[in-house]
């Protein structure tokens, strides 16, 4: 059953984008296309859909307050924010949303967002990150592992090594690249360009020794991960997606 969306942004043109990226995701069915909170709450009375996609800053009325009517009115739905500003983000923690977007808005955060609403509404099949498990292509053969016992995954050479929070270390012949587009959709972030972290086994960013760069603290490990310059925003990005309130 396809995933239902409606837009609500008063810019003709971030509507247009949006809607075309959504156009390349099979499952997805944009419903509605509307300017305002005024269209928005007429086309929700007589329309059904599983997510909105939601301007904050919008001319007849501020996205909060048509989020406020949306939860109370229609609980079920699903929410989106979506802005220009980061700063406005902090004020939208009070409803829940499933994410916020920066516009434009970047085709591998919708994914991501997507595939988290059909998952939240049983839209499909994919497991939870919590009870998945991988077949890895090994030297010798094949090893199944639960892909959240992995804290990070690092790039060594033509292969990548896959580090849990105990037990050994797997050694795949699969690309860095590759096993990106597989565990990014169970919770890990591409940090530098030879490590994949799990977001969810992160405690702490901190600059090193000589302030030149930031790198990653994990639990369950004393390994500390790089992260690449510029990435620290869109990974604070990433934590607040997870609920995670960044003061």
């Amino acid at each position: 059953m396809a995933l239902r969306i409606l837009l609500v942004d008063d810019e003709p043109h971030s509507r247009e984008h949006l809607a075309a990226l959504l156009e390349e995701h099979p499952g997805v069915t944009v419903a509605g296309s509307v300017s305002g909170g005024a269209e928005a709450a007429a086309f929700l009375r007589r329309t059904t859909v599983d997510l909105l996609f939601l301007d904050i800053e919008m001319e007849d009325v501020s996205g909060f307050d048509l989020a406020r009517h949306i939860q109370f009115a229609y609980p079920k739905v699903l929410i989106v924010f979506l802005t220009g500003h980061v700063d406005f983000a902090l004020d939208g923690y009070e409803f829940k949303p499933l994410a916020f977007l920066i516009k434009p808005v970047n085709p591998l955060r919708l994914e991501r967002v997507l595939f988290q609403a059909e998952e939240l509404l049983g839209k499909t099949e994919r497991k939870a990150s919590s009870s998945v498990r991988i077949g890895l292509q090994v030297n010798g053969g094949l090893e199944i592992i639960q892909v959240d016992s992995i804290l990070y995954i690092e790039k060594q050479g033509r292969r990548a090594c896959l580090v849990p929070a105990g037990g050994p270390r797997y050694r795949s012949y699969d690309s860095l690249q590759k096993l990106q587009g597989i565990f990014e959709l169970y919770g890990f972030f591409r940090c530098h360009q030879s490590f994949l972290v799990r977001l969810d086994a992160i405690r702490g960013v901190r600059l090193d020794e000589s302030r030149s760069f930031h790198k990653i603290l994990l639990f369950d490990t004393e390994d500390q991960i790089p992260l690449s310059r510029g990435k620290y925003p869109e990974l604070r990005e990433r934590l607040a997606d997870r609920g995670l309130t960044i003061l």
